[in-house]
């Protein structure tokens, strides 16, 4: 044998491996309770939304809204402290205006 052929049966050894892989290789078994766990989420989820009661919705919107409300009362009433905070400053506080 020459080197060619040498060359020719490695390289077609070779190949002839390459292409058995897929026959060597062996799909995964699934178990069979996992395609029933599979069917089984969507069926969770929906259980698991229905656990808030409506009235805990209606609670956190109400409270949200009554924070907002507050917020709003507050800033509309800091305007007119921070023009009366002006005057406390500068009564008390006027020996830091000759610096």
């Amino acid at each position: 044998m020459t080197t060619k052929e040498t060359d020719m049966n490695e390289e077609q050894h070779w190949i002839d491996d390459i292409t058995s892989v897929s026959e060597r290789i062996k799909s995964p078994q699934m178990p069979a309770h996992l395609l029933e766990r599979i069917q089984a989420i969507p069926s969770t989820i929906r259980m698991k939304v229905d656990l808030v009661p409506k009235r805990t919705i209606w609670l956190v919107a109400a409270s949200i809204a009554a924070l907002i409300a507050v917020n709003i009362y507050v800033s509309n009433s800091s305007v007119t402290v921070e023009s009366s905070s002006d005057s406390f400053g500068e009564t008390y506080f006027s020996h830091l205006n000759q610096l």
